[in-house]
């Protein structure tokens, strides 16, 4: 049994790709199986044909062993590299739209009620004048901001934002009212009324590894019965490097 090696080959995230595996038998009239290990990220081999095919996913180099059965057991393989190069994308810039909400609800879904201009109720931006000012209201409620941002396949990518949290809770021990921020199913911090300051701390919090990925970063807050927590959520940027 033997396997064609079909050298060495190149990918692009996103772009589709197929590579037609071909094997010879000594043995006639025997019924060909195939399968591969270390393809990269989105791609997968048909036992039948052996056809490779998929769109990549991810950006890397790896290894792919193919190997060939027939009926009898006997078997062949062939090994060779994948190089999968990122989508085009540049790993500079700002991925957020509208982070700093001057625009109102643009680029944003969920509560968007929360986005507005709110110094005159005691809630000032850190810049500009509007922001997003989750909960508050000492009473039951869940409210949220998220958006959908592509970070580049090969480029690092940070999460920062600004952070005020007010509180009428007392405890120094129990988290009542919590904020919530996630990057798809992923947890970047929980935060909540213990992490009260007197005015605006700033986040950060590494994107790295949803690189040549599309995912939704989420701020979603939760508030107990009694005694506002408010967190207010300004100046939000996903900056690539």
């Amino acid at each position: 049994m033997t396997v064609a090696n079909p050298g060495a080959q190149t990918a692009t995230v996103g772009t589709a790709k197929s590579l037609q595996i071909t094997a010879t038998d000594s043995a006639s009239g025997q019924t060909l199986t195939y399968s591969a290990t270390g393809l990269p990220a989105g791609l997968s081999i048909n036992a039948s044909t052996g056809l490779i095919s998929g769109t990549p996913t991810t950006a890397q180099t790896t290894t792919s062993t193919v190997t060939a059965r027939d009926t009898t057991g006997a078997t062949g393989t062939a090994s060779f590299t994948w190089t999968v190069n990122g989508g085009g994308g540049t790993c500079s810039g700002q991925q957020i739209t509208n982070g700093g909400f001057e625009s109102g609800a643009t680029g944003w879904t969920g509560t968007t009620g929360a986005i507005g201009q709110w110094s005159s109720q005691g809630e000032a931006a850190h810049g500009g004048t509007y922001s997003a000012w989750l909960l508050g209201y000492g009473s039951t409620h869940t409210e949220s901001v998220s958006q959908s941002v592509t970070i580049p396949a090969g480029c690092s990518a940070t999460l920062t934002f600004w952070l005020h949290i007010d509180t009428a809770e007392t405890t120094t021990s129990t988290a009542y009212d919590k904020l919530t921020v996630t990057a798809g199913s992923t947890t970047l911090a929980s935060l909540s009324n213990l992490n009260k300051a007197s005015g605006y701390v700033q986040k950060s919090y590494s994107l790295n590894a949803f690189a040549g990925q599309t995912v939704t970063l989420k701020w979603n807050g939760t508030e107990d019965s009694s005694l506002q927590t408010s967190f207010v959520i300004d100046d939000a940027a996903v900056t690539v490097s």
